[in-house]
């Protein structure tokens, strides 16, 4: 059986559709056999000029994970294990979702039992119901509007978590179900969820959008510079809930600013198909994509959406994404591990763990793709937390992390709405016919003070020397655009180079976020 690549591109208006026929052959347990890529795209509204830089227009800016955080939000009794709670409230502000002052108490006698500073703790109260734990999937989005000002998008959350097999048409399950007066089931309504990022954003006094339509954070991956990727059950999501394809595909660029939307496979046999599960992105240029190991019935369904899908997408300066691999195994028969489902709070990565063999390799991999991080493991053993939700003892087994739900998914970042943004459009290699090469990066200070003068500064070296060359970026056409060259002494070589960048505001940022511990590299064929 042929698959056929079905490929939307949406031009203002008007959309039009293109078929492909796809040279590979169906295995047998993929039923789907609909390999999508869809975009959004305006010719009239670039997200970069010249591929040089990134632009954000007169649209909104929905941030990237990775962008600079004051801290992260969960909510309590706890549905993730208490060392990760202390870690994260040691390495940054830590934001705690309590029902009423009751649960506030509770929560600091467990805080000061576990000797945490308690003033780096904020408490935000709101209702709670059956979902209260996934604050990934309810929570608030980061967006930035054309003139700096920062608020936060509050997603249309109806229905418990909805569920479907690989078909992108197939028909969604729900978590949680009802039974009405005349015996038929029905969808249990999540008005609790839906409501709470309203309390969020009044407690940190940040103006909130309300989105008319399904955002489920779980299923959404962004770059920040106007790109998104999700699996295709968001948009049956979201005819579920009445919004057509072309009709939230619109909405989510007027909105987020997403440009470019891509759309790939389901990837789960059955399941809630979120891509935080499968892949994440590492900045701009890299996606880090589960591998199941050989054997695995799964195997042969992650590599083929690698290779007939993500190599095809692009990022914002139109060049191929770089696909790394991240390595799972098996646990508790043929259940992967969810290492991907991990949060980057600025120079740190939370990643979950699953007490098997295969959890060192996955925080080694982990700190290969990105140097300089403090990247931090955490077990969930159920059996051994004092603090947890009554719902998380029911609905997990001893490990309290799953295939499907583990650390990313029960937590959230609260972005900087001051933040000193980077971003940096970078080459893999060089030619050694050039004597030198030109680095272009974005730098947006969102505190509204103008960039201290003459420093964005570009830092390198030749691989293997220990001292840093600087020099400064120049403006290039725009007070937020910046250019900077290397020169090449020879070829055969690699140089690593960083971008960092002061406001007057006194807020300092770099890119990597992590340099000069971390930094880019760059080959001289």
């Amino acid at each position: 059986m042929i698959c056929t690549q079905i490929s939307i591109t949406f031009e203002t208006d008007q959309f039009h559709l293109f078929y492909e026929a796809l040279p590979f052959y169906c295995i047998a347990f993929f039923p789907a056999c609909f390999l999508s890529n869809v975009r959004t795209n305006k010719k009239s509204s670039p997200s970069t000029d010249s591929g040089l830089y990134y632009d954000q227009g007169n649209l909104p800016r929905l941030a990237a994970e990775w962008e600079p955080a004051l801290g992260t939000v969960l909510s309590w009794p706890l549905s993730v294990p208490h060392k990760l709670v202390i870690e994260l409230a040691r390495d940054y502000q830590l934001y705690v979702m309590i029902e009423n002052d009751s649960t506030q108490a509770d929560a600091v006698s467990w805080f000061l039992k576990w000797e945490m500073d308690t003033s780096r703790v904020q408490f935000i109260q709101a209702p709670q119901s059956v979902d209260a734990s996934w604050l990934r999937d309810w929570g608030p989005h980061p967006v930035f509007a054309p003139d700096g000002t920062f608020s936060l998008a509050n997603p249309n959350y109806i229905n418990s978590t909805p569920s479907s097999g690989r078909g992108c048409e197939d028909s969604l399950s729900f978590i949680f179900m009802t039974t009405d007066k005349e015996g038929n089931k029905i969808v249990d309504p999540t008005d609790t969820e839906n409501q709470a990022p309203e309390f969020i954003a009044k407690a940190l006094e940040i103006p909130i959008v309300n989105l008319p339509f399904v955002f489920t954070g779980g299923n959404i991956m962004t770059d920040g510079l106007g790109n998104a990727l999700s699996s295709c059950i968001i948009v049956n999501e979201n005819k579920y809930n009445g919004m057509s394809k072309a009709e939230f595909f619109q909405s989510a660029e007027n909105l987020l600013g997403i440009r470019n939307y891509d759309i790939i496979s389901n990837f789960e046999p059955r399941g809630i198909q979120h891509v935080d599960c499968y892949l994440k992105f590492l900045d701009e240029n890299r996606l880090f994509v589960v591998r199941p190991p050989q054997g695995h019935p799964e195997r042969s369904v992650y590599d083929s959406i690698v290779d007939h899908e993500l190599t095809k997408l692009k990022n914002a300066y139109g060049r191929p994404y770089e696909i790394l691999r991240l390595d799972t195994e098996r646990y508790e028969g043929e259940k992967l591990a969810a290492y991907t489902n991990s949060i980057i709070i600025n120079q740190h990565i939370y990643v979950p763990l699953f007490g098997i063999a295969q959890d060192s390799i996955a925080l080694q991999q982990w700190r290969a793709a990105m140097p300089g991080y403090t990247v931090k493991g955490f077990e969930f053993n159920i059996e051994e937390e004092p603090a947890l939700s009554a719902g998380a003892r029911k609905h997990y087994t001893k490990i309290g992390w799953t295939y499907g739900d583990a650390l990313h998914c029960r937590t959230r970042a609260i972005w900087d709405p001051r933040m000193l943004f980077i971003s940096i459009n970078r080459e893999s290699s060089v030619s050694s016919k050039k004597k030198e090469f030109s680095i272009h990066a974005t730098v947006i200070d969102y505190s509204s003070a103008s960039l201290t003068p003459d420093i964005v500064e570009l830092h390198f070296r030749p691989k293997g020397k220990t001292d840093w060359t600087t020099k400064t970026m120049t403006k290039n056409g725009s007070d937020k655009w910046y250019a900077g060259s290397i020169s090449i002494e020879k070829s055969g070589i690699t140089i690593e180079y960083y971008i960092t960048a002061t406001s007057s505001s006194g807020k300092k940022a770099s890119r990597p976020a992590t340099a000069p511990k971390g930094y880019f590299e760059v080959e001289v064929e």
